[in-house]
């Protein structure tokens, strides 16, 4: 048998990208997210147990239910001053994002800037992280052309 090995995606491959509000909308890369970024979906749920009727000394079933859905976006990196402005002033706004991997798979919607936060030492580079939650469900669909 032949070894398989993961076909493992570079992390520069996911890309957050933010739409600019024109028509038709074009979405671009912004440059401040350019050492790490993430993706997270997640999903609530809730659980009963359900008794056996036919057997009520075994075990009951344990039964679960989706309460509600979510995703958060999130990135950081060295600070890019020339997206610094836009940043400040999109904090609380909503914004159309999109996270992809080219040609493989897309997550967009709209998401609230619900962080920013710029960080700067002596003698070092400023930093920028950001973090944007789902302001509605998004679109989860492949990115082939």
């Amino acid at each position: 048998m032949t070894d398989a090995y993961v076909n493992v995606v570079s992390g520069e491959a996911i890309l957050v990208q933010i739409g600019n509000d024109a028509d038709p909308q074009v979405f671009a890369h912004d440059c401040i997210i350019n050492g790490s970024r993430a993706l997270s979906l997640t999903t609530n749920t809730s659980e009963q147990t359900i008794p056996n009727c036919t057997d009520p000394s075994k075990p009951d079933k344990v039964v679960r239910r989706v309460d509600s859905t979510d995703s958060t976006i999130s990135g950081d990196g060295k600070l890019h001053s020339d997206s610094v402005l836009a940043w400040l002033q999109r904090r609380g706004k909503i914004v159309d994002v999109r996270v992809r991997q080219a040609g493989v798979w897309r997550v967009a919607g709209q998401y609230i800037v619900s962080e920013f936060t710029v960080t700067g030492q002596s003698k070092e580079f400023a930093t920028a992280s950001i973090t944007l939650v789902q302001a509605d469900d998004p679109e989860i669909t492949d990115d082939t052309p």
